[in-house]
């Protein structure tokens, strides 16, 4: 998909933020946010081809995975000021917007731009009584510290992550 969900405004986050639709040429910027978020597989001891390989290997299983769970789903890269920061997947299905992943480079973390796109959410979601939901690892404490401010409520857990949901009602 190449456009902006119907439901989203591209005026949803406030500047210096700006959703668009991600496209081919976005691949690149994918696979280097991709590896920046899987530290585990990064540092594995060993071939560093190998490690490479197995990253790439793991990213397209995500795509996969998203694909085949989700396939209405819309993929947008998250901008500061003109500059892919990150990358987002939303689904919504009647009254739930999901969450479905979202990262951000390292080197633009803990600068407003997470808040600004769950706040945002949480508008859209509100203004329109849907419900959002999430799921995040429980190794990722910043994340869980956000969701919590924000007034996200757990859902359901198991022992690697935890399903969170968050309503204006």
């Amino acid at each position: 998909m190449h456009t902006l969900p119907p439901f989203l405004s591209p005026t949803a986050l406030p500047a210096p933020y700006q959703l668009r639709p991600q496209h081919d040429a976005d691949d690149a910027f994918a696979a280097t946010l991709y590896r920046s978020s899987r530290d585990d597989l990064r540092m594995l001891p060993g071939d560093p081809a190998f490690v490479e390989q197995l990253l790439a290997m793991q990213q397209r299983a995500q795509i996969l995975g998203y694909r085949q769970a989700y396939p209405q789903a819309s993929y947008l890269v998250l901008e500061r000021e003109g500059t892919a920061i990150g990358r987002l997947v939303l689904d919504h299905d009647g009254t739930v917007l999901r969450l479905v992943d979202i990262a951000i480079l390292p080197e633009a973390q803990n600068q407003g731009g997470g808040g600004a796109v769950l706040r945002g959410l949480q508008a859209l979601a509100g203004a329109r009584q849907w419900r959002l939901e999430l799921g995040v690892n429980k190794s990722n404490l910043a994340a869980r510290r956000l969701y919590q401010r924000l007034g996200f409520r757990l859902l359901a857990e198991d022992a690697l992550q935890e399903q969170l949901s968050w309503s204006a009602a």
